[in-house]
């Protein structure tokens, strides 16, 4: 994606919202995986957030934290990142600039889909490997959408009686309803170009549904994007992470239960020696 994509991107985040930023029960779930390594060590943990988001910052990490964020996006990082000056670094997920064994918690909200599959992932998972202590936890939320939602008829037919609550939500749903092979993922200008011939326009869109008309209007920034989003689930994310070659082990996946949490799993993995 390109610089003034995510310049752009950085000013309207605050507009996101659940299911496309994390929930209060994903919190939570972030909070049992970091539980997790606590139980197992006495020491404060070496975390690193892939990405700048806000709630990850905000989690009850224990004193002494060393707490990095890491993101390739010096407008996100600006605009978004709340920690202190210097604690961002930018670089990319698949070669970090950080040591090797250097951290002990890794977490990323939503952002796995956004590498390719396979290569992209696979390259994010050795990395981690690299960079995770023996014994270090990964959690990501995933957007596992496919299969879920049906097809673009039928989400339409959701919008139409009032069923979607809100734009991220429905975004999320067309994902899912248009995402081809786990190679050819979905591409966002693909999704507003059917929201576009469905409702007839981003004005539209928000009179129909009391939504805001800025959100709405910030489709207009995916409709010139050329991103694609490779959504995996996260019974495909353990395989890709598992056996010997993976060298990580699965510890827990978290469904939520609020609306479309069946979507957005958190999967914990644990690094190997």
């Amino acid at each position: 994606m390109t610089s003034q994509h995510w310049s752009r991107m950085a000013r309207l985040w605050q507009l996101v919202g659940p299911p496309l930023r994390p929930a209060a029960q994903d919190r939570a779930a972030y909070h049992g995986a970091l539980g997790q390594w606590r139980r197992e060590h006495a020491r404060p943990p070496r975390a690193l957030i892939l990405g700048v988001t806000p709630e990850l910052h905000a989690l009850d990490w224990p004193a002494g934290t060393s707490l990095l964020a890491l993101d390739a996006s010096p407008q996100m990082i600006e605009a978004v990142w709340p920690g202190p000056a210097g604690t961002a670094l930018r670089g990319s997920w698949t070669a970090m600039p950080l040591a090797a064994a250097s951290r002990d918690i890794v977490l990323c909200d939503g952002g796995f889909g956004m590498l390719s599959y396979p290569h992209g992932q696979a390259a994010l998972l050795r990395e981690l490997r690299r960079v995770l202590a023996p014994g270090g936890i990964f959690a990501a939320r995933l957007f596992a959408p496919k299969g879920r939602t049906g097809n673009a008829d039928e989400v339409f037919a959701r919008l139409a009686a009032g069923d979607i609550a809100s734009l991220d939500a429905l975004k999320l749903q067309l994902w899912g309803a248009l995402h081809g092979s786990p190679e050819q993922g979905v591409q966002p200008q693909c999704v507003v170009a059917h929201i576009l011939a469905a409702v007839g326009g981003f004005d539209r869109l928000a009179a129909d549904h009391g939504w805001s008309l800025e959100h709405t209007r910030s489709l207009e920034l995916h409709r010139a994007s050329q991103a694609t989003y490779f959504l995996t689930d996260a019974a495909e994310m353990v395989r890709m992470a598992g056996g010997a070659q993976g060298g990580f082990e699965c510890l827990d996946i978290v469904e939520p239960d609020y609306e479309l949490g069946a979507c957005c799993p958190i999967v914990t993995l644990r690094c190997g020696g």
